[in-house]
């Protein structure tokens, strides 16, 4: 059954009527798309940590652009990270990351440039921007990656022991973004297999890199540590030479008898020094325990001699007594035969002649 296209069927003449306003408004808005181009550089934007960067954008054929309204957003989270309309900045909606840190540049919006300045890079800023402007029902975008990068630190080689027959060395190199690579060679060019090799974000995003690496004797002349952004085809290398003894061939467990011994001789030595030292205060004490003893002895002769000299001066008057007592026996001898003499006790007068009247008084 065919359908035909007369007057008597008017649910066919709505639809042709839906259909044409449907077309005539799909036209209306490529029109008007059409009349509204913006284009992005058609390459990326690198920049450094740090620095500031200018995000380009226009519209295309070039107009006056101050009256638009123009939104830039990011890719990965659709978040406003700077709103421009009508002549005003717009900071409602703004990411909080990048308030205080982006601007439209102004001077070129009546070009139709529509240029974003975000200054003070930081690694998280790194990634794809969409540059959006809207003119009543016209609308296009366009998009611009930007690539934030860091060179970081010269490559800090250490040692870090004896490790399965060899010696561990350590490498390890900060303030890198994004996150490098870190390699090992020997003085031929050879890469050598890392034992274990990891990384850390600090506060400002920025890769700190560690790696480490056992190299035995078979390992000749300078060890290097390189440390490579792909990114930016950079990169940081340090060397290190290490000296035979310290290879396998002073086994750990010989290094372990050597640290002993040495270790024992110190000993040995010190206890010898202390036992010489001590011998030595010990003769230091007696000497002077001798030298005090002939001290007291000298003052004990001294206080003999003094002894003995008072000795002497007793006995020189005990001698004076004595020969003053016998002087004393010998006159009442010759008194008493005085007194025999005259047969009575001499008169006052006599004994005045004698001279003894004071003595018997």
């Amino acid at each position: 059954m065919g359908l035909s296209w007369g007057c008597g069927h008017p649910s066919l003449t709505g639809y042709a009527r839906a259909l044409l306003t449907s077309l005539v408004t799909l036209l209306l808005l490529r029109l008007g798309s059409a009349q509204l181009r913006v284009e992005g550089p058609g390459y990326t934007i690198t920049a450094t940590v740090g620095q500031d960067v200018a995000l380009p954008c226009h519209l295309f054929p070039r107009r006056d652009a101050r009256s638009l309204e123009v939104r830039w957003i990011r890719d990965k989270f659709f978040e406003t990270v700077h709103h421009y309309r009508n002549g005003e900045d717009l900071y409602g909606e703004q990411m909080e990351a990048y308030v205080g840190r982006t601007e439209l540049v102004r001077d070129g919006l009546s070009a139709g440039s529509l240029d974003l300045r975000i200054s003070r890079l930081r690694p998280s800023d790194d990634g794809q921007y969409i540059c959006t402007v809207g003119d009543g029902d016209a609308y296009d975008e366009a998009t611009v990656h930007l690539e934030v990068s860091a060179t970081g630190a010269d490559p800090h080689l250490s040692l870090g022991g004896y490790e399965a027959g060899g010696v561990r060395v350590l490498c390890q190199s900060a303030g890198w973004y994004p996150l490098p690579q870190l390699l090992w060679r020997d003085a031929r060019g050879q890469h050598l297999p890392s034992v274990f090799q990891t990384h850390s974000q600090d506060q400002d995003e920025l890769f700190e890199i560690k790696g480490a690496v056992i190299v035995t004797g078979s390992v000749e002349g300078p060890l290097s540590c390189m440390v490579r952004s792909s990114r930016l085809q950079q990169e940081r290398e340090s060397s290190l030479h290490i000296a035979a003894p310290f290879f396998h061939n002073a086994q750990p467990w010989m290094v372990a008898l050597a640290l002993v011994l040495m270790l024992l001789a110190v000993s040995i030595g010190l206890g010898v020094y202390l036992f010489q030292k001590q011998g030595k205060l010990a003769a230091q004490g007696w000497t002077k325990k001798d030298a005090d003893l002939a001290k007291q002895a000298a003052e004990i002769e001294e206080q003999a001699a003094e002894l003995a000299k008072k000795d002497a001066e007793l006995a020189k008057q005990a001698a004076e007594i004595e020969e003053q007592a016998a002087e004393l026996a010998e006159l009442k001898a010759e008194l008493e035969e005085l007194a025999t003499e005259l047969g009575e006790c001499p008169s006052l007068p006599q004994m005045k002649a004698f001279g003894f009247y004071q003595w018997a008084s």
